[in-house]
Formats: structure tokens, C-alpha cells, sequence
């Protein structure tokens, strides 16, 4: 079960951090790029594309780029962006999404990329990796909400009360930090909206650590959001765990929140989850995102609307990363009543 730690990272003497590293803050939302004056009538547009897609680090922003400008979204929900890591040749992969699209970029840090000689080439890291947002709506504030701790990353990598897999992990991708998510309130059509853009934890806590996350972000979202209010909640919420995902990790409850044994986690939460919370994601969950082939995919990703209406949805081709990107057209009327096929 995940608990909430508050208060800053403490470093021991043995972290070492790169000078870059060092001039960061886990406190701060950074700005990336600017809005031009053709984006200013976006406020009135009566639909909004938002976009949610794990960039898996971002190794081909130009590729990634150029699928933006396919879907041509009005905000974007990306996860596991790059800042000045080795294996991303030192690029601020935001800032160079942000010039490539002519979008505003919004970004928070999650861990920074400790170096070790654990990691492998495209593992490399001396930076950060964050969560973002993209927009063509100038923002009215930005802010971060942090998530409770499934896995505290500066956990010790020998330690035996964690499964094997999870002290491989702590070993292999060296780093500090934690989950949260980023957020960013507009005025759209007389209306506030909310979007956050999460990543959900994968190596430890399973169903019941996810769903504690995700509810996290939603009531955090209570306490600023009227109830005129559009929210809006994407990203990567790792809804792996099934039959197929048990047979290679111990990260699994088969019976978690009252689950059937049968039933994978996206349908779960698809039917019997977000129901309760008044959220609804328009995605069937046989609209899969992530894939290992030959046997394994899942729906990993969501955009989970309160307030709106989710029209016309899709989800992308593959694009440099190992996640699909999904969108939907988001309209300012009552609840979402569409339904992805």
C-alpha cells in the first residue's frame, strides 16, 4: 500500500549529483517555449484534441514531433521526458517539442537520472525525466501534485524485504524522485479546466497502489476545482496486471479492490473504478497501448474526463516509443457519454 512521505528528498553522502542536476528543483513547474499570437482564440474553440502518450524519453523528439502534428492536439499529456540525460544526447526534449509545434511547454521533474555503472547506454543518465504539458491555451497557473509513495527510489537495492525484480530495478536505473503529476488550470469557454498529466508507479504496490494514485490526483483536484469545473486526468497508469503480466512479476494481486481473479486491471477500472468517481476514460480496454510481443498488450494509458464530454477519440501509431498515444475531443457539455471502440 502506498504511503505519503511530505517534505524534501534527502540526500545521503553517497549521491552525486551533476553540476545540471544540482541548479533543479522537485518544487518548481518550468516553462518551456512561448505561445504565439495565433494561439490566443483557442480559449473560445467550443472542442479541444487532448492528447495523453508516454514519449519513452524522447529519443526521436523529431518523430515524436511530427506525430503531434498528425493528431494536432490542443493540450498534451506526455510522460517520461527527457531533460539533459546521456542517453537523449543531453537534449531538453520539452523545449525542443515546445519549438517544434509552436505549443507552451509545462514541465516537472520526477527523478533525476543519478548516474551509475549499472545503467546501460540508453539508460544513461545525469539529468532528469518528468511529466509535461504541451498547450495551445496560455495556462492561468500550473502546479504539481505529488502521489503517494509506492516505491521510494533511494531504497536500498540489497534490500530483502523488496522483491528481486524491484532491487533489480533500484539497481539498474539509479535515481531520486518521486511520482506525481503536473497540472495546469484554463478558461475555455466560460468554463475552468483542469488537466493533469500522471504516471503511475509499476515496480511495486500494484492495483491498489495505482488506484491510490489516481485518487490522490482526484481529490487533490476537489480542493481546487468548483464544481462547474472540467478535469481532466491522462497519462501512464501502468493498468498492466492480468493473467498473461502475473506469470513475470510478484507486483500482483489477482484479487485487488475486490477484482474477480479473471478480469485484467484495465477493465477493473474501466468498470467497476472510475464509475464511482464520477470519471469516465472513452477508451473499450481492448484499446491497447503497450505491446510485448508475442503474447502481451494492455490498455497502460487513459484520459479520464469530469465535466466534459469526450467526442470522437483514436488511438496513434507507434512513433519512437514503446506506448501508442491516445486523444479524444473534448467538449464543454455535461458527462462524458461516448464509447471507444
Amino acid at each position: 500500500m502506498c504511503q505519503r512521505t511530505p517534505g524534501p528528498f534527502m540526500l545521503n553522502k553517497r549521491t552525486v549529483l551533476s553540476e545540471f542536476q544540482k541548479t533543479l528543483s522537485f518544487d518548481r513547474v518550468y516553462t518551456k517555449g512561448r505561445l504565439g499570437e495565433a494561439e490566443i482564440g483557442r480559449a473560445t474553440a467550443e472542442t479541444l484534441r487532448i492528447v495523453s502518450w508516454n514519449i519513452g524519453r524522447g529519443y526521436k523528439p523529431d518523430r515524436i514531433a511530427a506525430a503531434l502534428a498528425i493528431i494536432s492536439p490542443d493540450v498534451a499529456c506526455l510522460q517520461e521526458v527527457d531533460w539533459s540525460n546521456r542517453r537523449t544526447n543531453n537534449r531538453d526534449v520539452l523545449e525542443d517539442l515546445a519549438n517544434e509545434t509552436g505549443m507552451l511547454g509545462l514541465y516537472g521533474i520526477e527523478f533525476l537520472e543519478l548516474c551509475s555503472p549499472w545503467r546501460s547506454k540508453n539508460l544513461a543518465g545525469g539529468g532528469a525525466i518528468g511529466n509535461a504539458l504541451l498547450s495551445r491555451l496560455a495556462p492561468v497557473n500550473a502546479f504539481r501534485i505529488e502521489l503517494p509513495l509506492c516505491l521510494d527510489w533511494q531504497s536500498d537495492p540489497v534490500d530483502r524485504a523488496l522483491p528481486w525484480v524491484t532491487r533489480w530495478h533500484l539497481r539498474r536505473e539509479k535515481r531520486i524522485g518521486r511520482r506525481f503529476a503536473v497540472g495546469a488550470e484554463f478558461a475555455w469557454n466560460g468554463r475552468r479546466l483542469f488537466v493533469c498529466s500522471a504516471h503511475f508507479e509499476d515496480k511495486l504496490g500494484g492495483v491498489r497502489g495505482r488506484w491510490s494514485q489516481f485518487k490522490a490526483v482526484t481529490q487533490d483536484l476537489e480542493t481546487r476545482c468548483s464544481d462547474g469545473a472540467i478535469r481532466v486526468i491522462a497519462g501512464d497508469f501502468n493498468t498492466f496486471d492480468s493473467r498473461t503480466a502475473r506469470l513475470v512479476t510478484p507486483d500482483s494481486e489477482a484479487t485487488a479492490l475486490g477484482r474477480p481473479a479473471g478480469i485484467a486491471e484495465a477493465a477493473w477500472w474501466q468498470h467497476a473504478l472510475l464509475p464511482a468517481t464520477g470519471y469516465t476514460d472513452p477508451f473499450a480496454p481492448s484499446a491497447w497501448t503497450f505491446r510485448v510481443l508475442p503474447f502481451f498488450q494492455a490498455k497502460l494509458d487513459w484520459i479520464a474526463v469530469q465535466g466534459g464530454c469526450a467526442g470522437a477519440c483514436g488511438v496513434g501509431p507507434f512513433a519512437s516509443s514503446d506506448h501508442r498515444p491516445v486523444w479524444l475531443d473534448l467538449q464543454a457539455g455535461g458527462p462524458s457519454a461516448s464509447e471507444g471502440r
